[in-house]
């Protein structure tokens, strides 16, 4: 009995090392590296919701009267909790996607991901400033925020652009089919 008591001690005393080991190579724990197609997943997954932030702010109705009020002159106070809110999301997904483990093979991916969660935070900071404007700003004001946010809008145009081309480049290097629609949608 004293045996097979010391086997079983011994049994579950390994086996607790080997779960504790295993852990180690859990997503979000440390030590774990994503694999290559799991690694494009995310990183494509960051683009999907960041290219959502943006187009909220460049091509809906939203972006219409935003657009029109700042044309106009119009006080934006309005808009500031939202664009405050995207800036916010920005901030915390690049935060996030910082924290992203990856084979050596994604370095390159995985940077042009980051440049391009930094341009899209720019590029809300910049929108912020312009909706912190006090109601009747002068056009000399909202000018020399928006001659900020015009290069703004241009690098991250540009930063999203490679990230597209990396990781379309990226699958082809590793064989992995890329998505490229909703699969729910057909």
């Amino acid at each position: 009995m004293v045996t097979h008591m010391k086997c079983t001690t011994r049994f579950l005393l390994v086996l607790a090392v080997v779960l504790l080991a295993a852990c180690d190579r859990i997503p979000h724990t440390s030590g774990y590296i994503h694999s290559n197609d799991r690694y494009l997943e995310e990183n494509v997954a960051n683009w999907n919701s960041m290219i959502s932030t943006v187009n909220a702010w460049n091509d809906s109705p939203l972006a219409e009267e935003f657009h029109e009020a700042i044309a106009d002159g119009d006080d934006l106070s309005k808009f500031r909790f939202r664009l405050q809110a995207a800036h916010t999301d920005a901030v915390k997904q690049r935060t996030s996607a910082e924290q992203l483990t990856h084979r050596p093979e994604a370095a390159d991916l995985h940077q042009h991901l980051l440049a391009s969660l930094q341009s899209v935070e720019d590029m809300f900071a910049i929108l912020v400033t312009l909706a912190e404007l006090p109601a009747g700003y002068t056009a000399e004001q909202s000018a020399s925020i928006l001659a900020r946010l015009e290069p703004a809008i241009e690098r991250m145009d540009t930063d999203l652009q490679k990230l597209s081309d990396a990781q379309d480049t990226f699958a082809r290097s590793e064989k992995i089919q890329l998505t490229t629609s909703d699969p729910s949608r057909r």
